[in-house]
This record gives C-alpha cells, structure tokens and sequence, in this order.
C-alpha cells in the first residue's frame, strides 16, 4: 500500500503587466504634470521665485508698453545685450527701448522655468512682434534685487550658439 501526498500548488496571482504599465506611465505623466506646474508658477526656492518675479515683471512691463516699470526693474547702470549684438546700457537707453517695442506691437513671455545659480538666472523666451516671433535664450545677472544685466542668446546664430551643432 503506497500513500501519495497530494503536491502542493502554490497559486501565484495573475498580474496583468500592460495595465500595470499603464497605470504607472499615468501616475509618472500626472506627477510630472504637476511638477511643471508647480515649478512654473511658483518658481521654487527664495532665489528662484525672486529671479522668476522680475523676470515675468520684465516681461510685462516690456509686453504692456510701460516704461517706468521696465525702468524700476534695472539698475541704474543696467545693459541690454541683444541677440543682434546691439547694446543698451543705463536707466534712461532701456526706457527709451519702450517706444519701439510700442511700434512693432512686441510681446514676450517666458516659456520655461527660470534657473537660478548665484547671482545669474536663464530662461527662454518667446516673443511676437508685427516684425517677426522667435525663441530666444536669455540670461539675466541681480545686483541688490534689480536686474543689472540681461543677455540675448538665439541658438544657432548668437555667439557661442553659433557653431555647427547648434540647429
């Protein structure tokens, strides 16, 4: 007489891995979705959030015509350096950049969040004009909470952009 003991079946559950896929690709797009936000509109640390403010300021105050505030924005030795090379330097030479910008209906916006590294924060920059629209790379430089420099780079044609693996 022979007794078998019955095998044991160890039952695994099922796992569906293309909904488990799924559903991490979702929550993965959802959490990053709202990183962006966050990152966007509320500029991240003290720096970053200061830098963010002036620079949406900036954009505004130039978009709106308004050259007083554009002024209260710089320094009162500030320089524009534009993409063109064309240099704008003190109070009273970025005020009088407002008249044109009036003229060829210049809008700009900021289109991705500001990077902060000591006293400098880049950006790019959108912009539309009765001229033209683009993308331009911009660079700013604080002093004392204002802005003291700002710089213009258009990838692929503004030094040091300007090279061949540059689009």
């Amino acid at each position: 007489m022979t007794t078998y003991t019955p095998h044991a079946h160890v039952r695994w559950p099922h796992v569906n891995l293309w909904l488990v896929a799924v559903v991490v690709l979702a929550a993965s797009l959802i959490g990053l979705g709202a990183w962006v936000l966050v990152d966007r509109y509320t500029g991240g640390g003290g720096a970053t959030h200061d830098a963010t403010t002036l620079v949406d300021q900036s954009n505004t105050a130039i978009s709106n015509g308004d050259a007083a505030a554009l002024t209260s924005l710089y320094t009162p030795d500030g320089v524009i350096t534009r993409d063109d090379g064309g240099v704008t330097a003190g109070a009273k030479e970025i005020s009088g950049l407002v008249p044109m910008t009036k003229m060829v209906n210049y809008k700009v916006w900021r289109v991705a969040p500001v990077s902060v590294e000591g006293n400098f924060a880049t950006t790019f920059l959108q912009y539309t004009s009765t001229t033209g629209e683009g993308t331009d790379t911009a660079v700013y430089q604080f002093k004392e909470g204002r802005i003291l420099r700002m710089w213009f780079f258009k990838l692929g044609t503004t030094p040091p952009f300007d090279n061949a693996l540059m689009p």
